[in-house]
């Protein structure tokens, strides 16, 4: 993309301590397919690592990427001053350790442009350990496209975070990112998303994201988690209709997620009398 052709998505990378993956990231997004002219932002999240290293490596091969340096100031911080920074009308979000497919915007972006009403569109993943799989065959005939509810994503957070496109007037009218909040910054923002409009979601698989055990979100305290949620929950009941079967099997879920972790902490460690 020229230096003074202004793009139509910036791809909005923030990352911490992701030397091992931020290059596969950086060039997967660089390949996705479309006549889009695009940009992509990563944001070193005050890394002391080599991340900034590696992408300043990248530059000369991705010439349409720019990089920001700055102390730790968390996920959410991060990717509003990353976004502030963006200067395409949509903005593409990606994991640091994620992998964008080349259908990822050829799925995501004419949904957008088709209805005037949504303010995201999102997509599937393939979720991976260790090594990357390859992508699934496409098949068109078998993608369908539905509607996010309010109630459906208060039940669960089914949307991956690195396949969601959202216009850029959406985020300024939402208020961007949660920045109080530690965990579950992306769940929170859809629900203020939905009060500006529509999120649609395709079932195409449009990014392989990578599930790791020393991830920031797997290292935190299940009670902090449920905490997040709690407060989410609330605010969207506070902010929009959410029917009463949708509060209890959130509900349900809760009490199962709070069974599970009081287990995990009275479990008898294995070998000790």
């Amino acid at each position: 993309m020229p230096a003074d052709e202004t793009p139509t998505v910036s791809v909005v990378t923030t990352a911490y301590e992701a030397e091992r993956f931020v290059a596969r990231a950086l060039r997967s997004a660089a390949a996705m397919e479309g006549d889009w002219p695009i940009e992509i932002l990563l944001f070193d999240d005050g890394s002391t690592d080599g991340t900034a290293a590696v992408a300043e490596a990248l530059k000369g091969e991705l010439p349409n990427l720019t990089i920001i340096r700055g102390e730790r100031c968390g996920r959410a911080a991060a990717l509003n001053r990353t976004i502030r920074a963006a200067r395409g009308d949509h903005i593409a979000i990606l994991d640091a350790d994620d992998i964008a497919l080349p259908n990822r915007l050829a799925v995501t972006l004419p949904l957008l442009e088709a209805d005037p009403g949504l303010a995201m569109a999102c997509s599937e993943a393939l979720v991976f350990e260790h090594e990357p799989p390859a992508p699934p065959p496409a098949d068109p005939a078998a993608v369908t496209v539905t509607d996010i509810s309010p109630a459906a994503l208060y039940v669960s957070n089914r949307l991956v975070h690195s396949t969601v496109l959202f216009r850029r007037t959406a985020w300024d009218a939402a208020g961007g990112y949660d920045e109080s909040l530690d965990i579950c910054v992306d769940y929170s923002f859809y629900f203020r998303l939905l009060r500006v409009g529509g999120i649609r979601h395709s079932s195409a698989v449009t990014c392989l994201r990578e599930r790791r055990d020393d991830s920031y979100f797997a290292a935190k305290d299940r009670r902090d988690y449920m905490n997040a949620l709690a407060r989410i929950h609330a605010e969207a009941r506070a902010g929009m209709t959410i029917p009463l079967w949708a509060q209890l099997a959130a509900a349900a879920r809760m009490a199962k997620n709070g069974a599970e972790a009081l287990a995990h902490q009275i479990r008898p460690r294995q070998g000790v009398a």
